[in-house]
């Protein structure tokens, strides 16, 4: 009977160190909504920096074609949106970071910020990416026009880069996101049924 009852306690030894300490798991999850509001902070910073430097293009340069200035105003408003857009994000997480927060309103905080960033990556960054391409192609023109080969090879690298930014980029990006949020869900749901 002693060998059972070793054994018996080998087995639960070996469950308690499967299980995740709930306070690692929390650490876990409040360094990736720091890690993720840090991103989104910057990348609105980064947004404003750009807004700013392309009005102040617009508005110091004459330029001599409506298409560049539709182009300019085009690009400005997907900026804008892009802001938008992290301003929601970082919203949310803000809102995680409230300490009388239960468990269960954590999670629920976390599948509202997994909803409305899906959202955001489906129905928003596409009409961004359409905007700022249409304000790049008609800022464009202008210059374009004056040389064919330079018009030409221009485009080319514009649209290749946007594509490669579309297909491969925003995908990446996408997926690393999903991950992410997922995996921090994944481990709240599992502290909910454990303890």
């Amino acid at each position: 009977m002693q060998n059972f009852d070793d054994i018996k306690n080998l087995w639960q030894k070996t469950e308690e160190k499967n299980l995740p300490d709930a306070a690692e798991i929390l650490l876990q999850v409040q360094k990736a909504r720091k890690k993720m509001l840090l991103k989104n902070v910057g990348g609105g910073l980064l947004l404003c920096g750009t807004f700013i430097f392309i009005a102040l293009l617009g508005w110091h340069y004459q330029f001599q074609q409506w298409t560049t200035r539709i182009g300019i105003i085009l690009t400005l408003i997907a900026i804008i949106m892009g802001i938008i857009f992290n301003s929601k994000l970082v919203q949310l997480l803000l809102k995680q970071s409230d300490l009388t927060l239960s468990n269960t309103d954590y999670l629920q905080q976390l599948i509202r910020f997994r909803n409305t960033q899906r959202m955001i990556q489906t129905k928003g960054i596409t009409l961004y990416f359409i905007l700022l391409t249409i304000g790049i192609i008609l800022y464009m023109y202008e210059f374009a026009q004056r040389d064919l080969t330079f018009g030409v090879c221009t485009y080319a690298i514009t649209l290749a880069w946007i594509a490669f930014n579309w297909f491969y980029t925003r995908k990446r990006t996408i997926a690393k996101q999903q991950k992410e949020i997922n995996a921090q869900i994944e481990n709240i749901e599992r502290l909910l049924k454990e303890y």
